[in-house]
């Protein structure tokens, strides 16, 4: 199970460095940088627009270069590091976000006194910054996993719908080879859309929507052939495809089915349940 899931990070690691993950990162961070610029938090109120948005982009778009790699690469370090019960994607994700903080408080008070000219003492302006950066960083990388989460729940579920249509196709076309066996032992001409089968003594006759033929096939071999055919036996001696049934009616107690050409085809009490279940009369 750890493997599966170390396996599974490592390809969401590699998968994170395309052009489209890194753009959607982007929008991200650009977003929260026009809600900082309009904020203005941290008593920036008095500075312009545009000297606010120059200062958070930068300060962003630098926190991203460093978390974005510093969380993705330590988060699958420790994966494999981190003992029971400790080893979670929370844990994870907050000792990787604060280490990312940390690395990201050394740069910090640089860009301010890039902007601002008011670092006194490098050294003692780390704490605040830290604590800055956890908050807005914390912010941005929380974002980024829930949209990383989404993005991946979305690939599992086309990968799901993906893997029921081709299984999907799979029985189809089984079935269709199954019911083609059948199809192609009787002449060119008959060949078609299978309607009904009606056993007659060794011989069984095969009904189709280009007419009838008798083959010299056991009716229980013939039925083993349309196993996963969408049809049911409705008599001892008879099968019918389910779509080709285009009515039915009452015969006293008994249920007769009209088949689209007409043919009529009896239902014995040992079937009659199974054949109104598929019918749904």
């Amino acid at each position: 199970m750890t493997n599966r899931e170390i396996n599974h990070i490592n390809q969401y690691v590699r998968g994170s460095w395309d052009k489209g993950s890194i753009l959607s990162d982007c929008v991200v961070v650009a977003i929260f940088v026009l809600f900082l610029t309009f904020l203005k938090p941290f008593g920036m109120h008095e500075i312009s627009f545009l000297y606010s948005g120059a200062f958070w982009t930068i300060i962003c778009f630098s926190g991203y270069v460093i978390y974005s790699p510093t969380i993705q690469i330590l988060s699958v370090w420790l994966l494999k590091s981190l003992p029971q019960p400790y080893n979670n994607a929370a844990i994870r994700l907050i000792i990787s976000t604060l280490t990312a903080s940390a690395i990201m408080a050394l740069l910090t008070p640089l860009i301010i006194n890039l902007f601002f000219n008011s670092l006194e003492n490098y050294w003692q302006s780390l704490p605040m910054s830290f604590f800055a950066c956890v908050f807005i960083g914390g912010v941005i990388a929380g974002v980024s996993s829930i949209k990383s989460i989404l993005i991946q729940q979305n690939k599992q579920l086309q990968q799901s719908e993906k893997a029921l249509t081709d299984e999907s196709e799979k029985i189809v076309t089984i079935q269709n080879q199954q019911v083609n066996d059948l199809i192609n032992e009787l002449p060119l001409e008959k060949r078609g859309r299978l309607i009904c089968l009606q056993m007659d003594d060794h011989y069984l006759n095969i009904v189709t929507d280009k007419g009838q033929h008798l083959l010299l096939i056991r009716f229980k071999d013939a039925l083993l052939k349309l196993e996963n055919y969408d049809g049911f036996q409705t008599h001892r001696s008879w099968w019918v495809s389910r779509e080709a049934v285009a009515a039915s009616k009452k015969e006293g107690r008994k249920l007769i089915l009209i088949m689209e050409n007409g043919l009529e085809v009896p239902v014995s009490q040992t079937y009659l349940a199974n054949a109104k279940a598929a019918l749904k009369i």
